[in-house]
């Protein structure tokens, strides 16, 4: 298999009044949110506030990190069974009825 770099040329792209100064372009704002924010420093902090651990600990962290690599940690298949039964039942209510 022989490569070789007969690729097309390539067309320009239509003019949207944007120069290749160096300095980046911002796509247009969607019409008609009004209120969500395109700024993506505010939306990364609105997603860090809306999905932000409330009860992590590093220590329980480290505790549990210790026990597996000394193999102590022990799961409990029931404790997991019924997490996952819990969390699929209220992710089916929230989606609703499938289509």
């Amino acid at each position: 298999m022989k490569i070789t770099n007969n690729l097309p040329a390539a067309k320009p792209a239509a003019s949207t009044g944007a120069t290749r100064s160096g300095s980046a372009s911002r796509p247009p704002a969607a019409s008609g949110s009004g209120s969500a924010s395109t700024d993506p420093a505010t939306r990364l902090s609105q997603l860090e506030a809306q999905y932000a651990p409330s009860d992590f600990s590093a220590a329980k962290v480290s505790e549990i990190s210790s026990a597996i690599a000394a193999g102590r940690y022990q799961v409990d298949a029931g404790a997991v069974a019924d997490k996952l039964l819990a969390s699929t039942a209220a992710l089916s209510r929230r989606s609703g009825p499938a289509s």
